[in-house]
C-alpha cells in the first residue's frame, strides 16, 4: 500500500500545479481580446456569436460584473456597442474617440464623455477594458506606430483620473495598419484617426 501512496501523491500534486498554470493563462484577458475586425468576422478562437442569457459571472479572482448593469448603463446614455462573439463576454463600443492629426490629446467632447465612462467603471471591478490607438498614414509608419500608443495611454490616463483601476486597463498601438475608413479622403483619415474601447466581463 505505501508503493501505491507516492505516486498518487506526486499525482496530485502535478494536477494542482497543472491547474494553477490553467487558471493563470485563463488571466490574460489581453490575449483573449480580438485584434482586429477580421478576427471578429472569422472567429478561429470562438464558437461565434451566441445569446447572452446570464447576469452576472465570476472572475477568477472572485470579482463579480454584472453585464445587464453594463448594458443598461450604456444604453440609458446613448453609447452603441455590440457583443462580440467568443469563448469571453466582449462588449465593443462602437463611438469612437477622435483626435487631431499628429496629436494625442483627448478633445474636450471625448474627455466628457470618458469621464462619464469612467464614472461607471470606477465602480464596476469585474470590467477590464482593452484600449486600441489607431492612426492616418499621414507621417512616417514609424512615427504613426508610436503615435497610435500615445493616444491609447492618453485615454487610459483619462479613465484612471476617474478612479478606474490601472491594472484593469490594457492598451494597444496599431498604428495606420488597421483603418477603419479610406485614407484617400480628409474625412476617411479624420475617421482613422480614433482610439476603440472594448470591455472584457470576468468569466
Amino acid at each position: 500500500m505505501k508503493y501505491l501512496a507516492l505516486p498518487l501523491l506526486l499525482l496530485l500534486t502535478g494536477c494542482g500545479n497543472l491547474a494553477k498554470e490553467m487558471r493563470y493563462l485563463s488571466d490574460d484577458m489581453l490575449e483573449t481580446a480580438p485584434k482586429s475586425d477580421m478576427d471578429v468576422r472569422h472567429p478561429s478562437w470562438g464558437d461565434g456569436p451566441r445569446m447572452v442569457t446570464y447576469s452576472s459571472v465570476m472572475g477568477s479572482s472572485g470579482r463579480e460584473a454584472n453585464y445587464s448593469d453594463l448594458q443598461n448603463f450604456l444604453m440609458k446614455n446613448g453609447v452603441e456597442h455590440e457583443v462580440l462573439p467568443g469563448d469571453h463576454l466582449m462588449v465593443k463600443l462602437k463611438d469612437t474617440i477622435k483626435f487631431s492629426t499628429g496629436s494625442s490629446m483627448v478633445e474636450p467632447n471625448s474627455a466628457h464623455w470618458l469621464n462619464m465612462m469612467g464614472s461607471y467603471l470606477s465602480t464596476q471591478p469585474g470590467i477590464d477594458i482593452v484600449i486600441d490607438g489607431h492612426t492616418d498614414n499621414t507621417g512616417a509608419p514609424s512615427n504613426n506606430d508610436v503615435l497610435s500608443m500615445k493616444r491609447a495611454k492618453a485615454v487610459k490616463q483619462q479613465l484612471v483620473r476617474n478612479n478606474v483601476s490601472m491594472d484593469s486597463i490594457f492598451t494597444r498601438g496599431y498604428g495606420e495598419y488597421v483603418p477603419a475608413c479610406s485614407n484617400g479622403t480628409r474625412a476617411g483619415k479624420a475617421c482613422n484617426r480614433r482610439v476603440e474601447v472594448l470591455f472584457i466581463v470576468s468569466n
